[in-house]
């Protein structure tokens, strides 16, 4: 196996030493600048994790090793010893990134081999991040109410309380946000009304959720939202928690539903 995690979207360029294995252990060598192509599929942003060590053309000594991309320093990242670094890739349209493992120093010649070995990367993950209960290309973030993200039987959401907050502070293009609800305990597992107020109290959506179901949201630029299930707030057991409704995690394939249902 080489050091790339199977079908994770990249491949190697130039300036990598062919793969070697030592003790059970597969690994390249890198003189310097050693290319690594990533094709981000999703406008999210991507985490590229290196497991890597300094070589005897480094006197096997820390370094400091720079990711370009395009020229531009990305990120950097001193490297004590062996230890796995992990480089933050920000969102971007689809498209296929090559990046440089660039150092500055180095070149001293190994012990019985002929190449300037500076470091070695024993595997090479690229993935993306975690997407949350709200549209990754949203600029928005939660507030108070919700619980953290959690997954249980292959599928991942939050918790909400009492009033929970999202704040919006650019939608962008957006003129809609789509959430998939589902009632929960604290709502007695039975059908409510959500509400979605704005920061002045006022309500501007409203919607019955009996099921799981998409829920659709109106917006209008920055604003600051509060969900609010009326009749919720019941405890289960020794859970301390108030769970009246979990949003689950955001899919590129959640529509808003074609008609809100009319509320009592």
């Amino acid at each position: 196996m080489d050091i790339l995690t199977p079908a994770n979207n990249t491949s190697l360029g130039a300036g990598w030493f062919p793969l070697e294995t030592y003790r059970a252990e597969s690994f390249r060598w890198v003189m310097n600048d050693a290319e690594i192509y990533v094709a981000a599929l999703r406008n999210v942003k991507h985490f590229l994790q290196i497991h890597l060590e300094p070589g005897p053309g480094l006197n096997l000594k820390p370094f400091e090793l720079l990711i370009k991309d395009n020229g531009d320093t990305l990120a950097r990242a001193t490297v004590k010893g062996r230890q796995m670094i992990s480089v933050e890739l920000p969102a971007t349209e689809p498209k296929v990134r090559k990046l440089l493992l660039h150092i500055e120093g180095g070149g001293r010649p190994a012990p019985n081999d002929a190449r300037v070995l500076n470091f070695r990367v024993f595997k090479v993950t690229f993935m993306p991040a975690l997407i949350d209960v709200l549209p990754p290309e949203l600029s928005a973030k939660l507030g108070s109410g919700w619980y953290p993200l959690e997954t249980f039987n292959g599928e991942t959401f939050r918790w909400a309380g009492n009033d929970a907050k999202i704040t919006i502070d650019d939608a962008g293009g957006t003129k809609t946000l789509v959430l998939e609800v589902e009632p929960g305990p604290g709502v007695g597992s039975k059908p409510f009304v959500l509400r979605v107020l704005n920061d002045a109290g006022v309500q501007v959506s409203e919607a019955e959720v009996k099921t799981r179901r998409a829920v659709a949201v109106p917006l209008n630029g920055a604003v600051s939202l509060t969900l609010h299930a009326e009749g919720g707030g019941k405890k289960i057991g020794s859970d301390e928690r108030i769970m009246n409704f979990r949003v689950f995690q955001h899919s590129s394939d959640l529509k808003a539903p074609a008609k809100e249902p009319a509320t009592a």
